[in-house]
């Protein structure tokens, strides 16, 4: 590895306004991708010594458990941030993301995201995306983009198009440049348009490092946070992801020095999906009719746990009214959990070696529910369905806990209270 030279990079360039939502619309992407491969990744892991694991190599697989949920409660915060990013320049808040498995073109060729259980690969995969700006290094077998292509913009156009960077802290500079451009040249009072009132702040939604963007110090804080956390950063850091992904693969290739054979992840596939993929397309289909409703638990409450998370943000309204949706959110991220967890010890398909994953799978509808009292009554509406479902196949799939549907009917109830229209 060695670093490259500030000609060999290509400048990230931010015009107007709509170039920089455009920026910032493919961080929030970036950011919740990542969050959804690391999830995956840990999930992944071995639950117990009876999973063909000795003591010490499952007190380090715990250890990567709890490193990586951290870092994928982090990459949320990055998430929360660059919304706050959006909407302090009049942007609604962006929630969605492309589909698994990502076709090429839709991110730079240098940065492929996928879903895959923690082999070495995929740790390997991590350190690459989480490299520090300027760091060469080559992608991880497996992990390599499908094709060799550029995405340069036309610097004469007022459509904004996609840029290419080659590190995502990379793109994060280029953010920083456009917000002082566009500050210098519009003013800041044009340029932060946004209500305040409309982000997620720590009186609202408890995440590492969530800043409140009103002006361009803040907008600058929020992007370095969300730099030397891990996403390219400069300086290297024991606490940043980049180390400690490395300090992971470290401990990791002692363990396979030591036992060539040591696998810490069940046998789950890589980039699964809900339908059985057209022609060449990639992904793995999770087709064992168990598996599938449980898959399909999972995608649905992934679903409403994001509609609950952009209802409560992007509009001015009460804190208490923001925070029941919020915090009905972080309820749905725990049955998310349970059921993903789950998933990795059921078939796959007719292979019984292999086992299943969540997939992270969205509607094509849009998240947010700007009527307010027709979309808790939707949000509702959708919650007891889901319970519905939850309870009829926790009857025949073993290991389905049906208590998992009581948060989701006490959500439904919450909804509901006359207190939820504040």
């Amino acid at each position: 590895m060695k670093p490259s030279t500030t000609a060999d990079q290509h400048e990230v360039r931010v015009n107007d306004r709509e170039q920089l939502i455009y920026l910032l619309t493919e961080a929030a992407e970036i950011e919740h991708g990542l969050m959804c491969s690391y999830l995956y990744a840990g999930w992944s892991l071995k639950q117990s010594t009876v999973e063909s694991v000795t003591p010490a190599q499952f007190e380090a697989i715990d250890r990567w458990r709890k490193e990586i949920r951290s870092v994928a409660m982090e990459e949320m915060a990055h998430l929360a941030s660059v919304n706050n990013l959006l909407m302090s320049i009049g942007s609604p808040p962006h929630f969605r993301r492309q589909n698994f498995p990502v076709p090429a073109g839709y991110h730079p060729a240098s940065l492929v995201v996928r879903l895959a259980p923690l082999g070495r690969d995929t740790l390997a995969h991590f350190v690459y995306l989480e490299r520090p700006e300027g760091m060469e290094m080559a992608q991880a077998s497996g992990f390599e983009s499908p094709a060799d292509y550029q995405r340069r913009p036309h610097a004469t156009r007022l459509t904004p198009t996609a840029e290419d960077y080659d590190t995502v802290g990379h793109l994060y500079r280029g953010i920083q440049q456009g917000f002082e451009t566009l500050a210098e040249r519009l003013g800041e009072s044009t340029l932060f348009v946004g209500s305040p009132e409309a982000q997620l702040g720590p009186d609202i939604m408890d995440l590492p490092g969530l800043v409140t963007v009103t002006d361009l110090r803040s907008a600058m804080q929020a992007i370095e946070v969300i730099i030397e956390q891990g996403e390219g950063g400069r300086r290297d850091s024991e606490e940043s992801h980049y180390a400690r992904f490395v300090a992971m693969a470290a401990e990791y290739d002692a363990f396979l020095r030591d036992a060539p054979s040591f696998v810490p992840h069940r046998p789950i596939v890589p980039d699964p999906v809900m339908f059985a993929p057209i022609g060449d397309a990639p992904g793995c289909q999770v087709s064992a009719p168990g598996s599938a409703r449980v898959l399909d638990l999972a995608n649905a409450t992934y679903g409403l746990m994001l509609r609950l998370l952009a209802s409560g943000t992007g509009t001015p309204q009460s804190t208490a009214a923001r925070r029941m949706e919020i915090d009905g959110a972080v309820s749905l991220m725990h049955v998310v959990h349970a059921l993903s967890v789950l998933l990795t010890t059921l078939p796959a398909g007719s292979e019984p070696l292999l086992c299943a994953g969540m997939n992270f799978h969205l509607p094509r509808s849009g998240l947010a529910l700007p009527q307010r009292e027709a979309g808790r009554a939707l949000l509702a509406e959708r919650a007891n369905e889901i319970a519905l479902a939850l309870d009829a196949l926790a009857v025949s799939v073993p290991g389905l806990d049906a208590k998992l549907a009581g948060a989701l009917r006490d959500l439904a109830a919450s909804l509901v209270m006359p207190a939820a229209a504040g």
